[in-house]
């Protein structure tokens, strides 16, 4: 008799009469304070004014779906709507410039569902626009395409004296489409610290003058990106694909480990990762696949302080001191 092995599921809690955001028929909560919410402005009942905890009568944007968790947040005060999850359908073309409060709840996540890496789609209300900010700590976004327009941005990442903070914010599974117009991937604005970017696509940033970037430190005012995570990334076709404005700033104690750097064919890149400032360095760089020239010309830099750790990685540049003879650096570019 063969014995298969005991499979568990995780628990869900169904709708509850008397808790808000919850009494609807197919209401769905994954733990006893968390909520789902769906978003959909294509399904023909989407509206602003539902409590958005049913899929047949989902919220028309992912605002209002924020703004409604921190609202039930408030009603059910003392309780914490931590670890909330916003559904967006598979058939949704996003329009709008979403910002994550600092009165939004603790490590929620923003869920696309959609068949692809291309849908749904997501661009902000205005080209020059960013489709989402976050200044809220530990929120996870997945499985979006993320559509920047002309000098726009897709995702900011703030850090600010008065008291934003995307501290621990993952981003997961997107597609970064520049449109070739696109300024910014990914900006890091006074430097969260704990952001993890994984599996993602980067393509088409440019703006002709050389200051679009995939992923960029635009500010560093209190303090540069500590212990980030950029792992199994694809960057090409990028004016610049991981880098700071000016290169004071830069990325400390984070690892940078499974990514492919293409050096780019109809948009050359510039810089392809560059690590020379910030106060620490100490990044652990390994595993990559780095195209092209591997040096400081070919867009290559090390901390200033060469504290950084650059082994491992596979280059097609024999030719340079750092790089042993099967192709695998040995030391950081110079």
């Amino acid at each position: 008799m063969t014995q298969l092995p005991q499979v568990r599921a995780a628990p869900w809690y169904s709708g509850q009469m008397g808790v808000i955001g919850s009494d609807v028929q197919r209401g769905l909560r994954w733990s006893p304070t968390a909520i789902v919410l769906y978003v959909d402005e294509n399904h023909p009942n989407a509206t602003a004014v539902a409590d958005g905890t049913d899929p047949e009568n989902p919220l028309n944007s992912i605002q209002v779906a924020v703004n409604r968790l921190i609202s039930f947040q408030t009603a059910m005060a003392p309780v914490s709507l931590v670890g909330s999850v916003i559904v967006v359908g598979a058939g949704a073309t996003i329009a709008e410039s979403v910002i994550i409060p600092p009165t939004a709840p603790l490590g929620c996540t923003i869920l696309g569902m959609g068949a692809n890496v291309h849908s749904p789609t997501w661009t902000a209300a205005t080209a020059a626009g960013t489709a989402l900010t976050v200044r809220r700590e530990y929120w996870t976004i997945e499985g979006f395409e993320f559509r920047t327009g002309t000098a726009g941005t897709a995702i900011g990442l703030e850090l600010t004296a008065g008291g934003y903070n995307a501290l621990g914010t993952t981003i997961r599974n997107c597609f970064f489409w520049g449109q070739w117009n696109g300024l910014y991937g990914i900006n890091f604005v006074g430097a969260p610290h704990r952001v993890t970017i994984e599996h993602c696509e980067f393509m088409e940033y440019r703006r002709a003058n050389g200051t679009a970037y995939a992923i960029v430190v635009s500010d560093a005012a209190l303090v540069n990106p500590y212990e980030c995570h950029v792992n199994y990334n694809v960057f090409w076709e990028n004016e610049n694909h991981v880098g700071p404005t000016t290169p004071d700033r830069s990325f400390n104690m984070s690892t940078f480990i499974g990514n492919v750097f293409h050096r780019g064919v109809l948009i050359p890149s510039t810089l392809q990762l560059d690590l020379r400032g910030g106060s620490r360095g100490q990044n652990i760089v390994t595993q990559n696949v780095f195209y092209g020239d591997y040096s400081n010309a070919g867009g290559y830099w090390a901390h200033a302080a060469n504290s950084d750790m650059w082994a491992g990685n596979f280059t097609d540049d024999w030719a340079e001191p750092e790089v042993g003879p099967d192709g695998i650096t040995i030391k950081p570019p110079v």
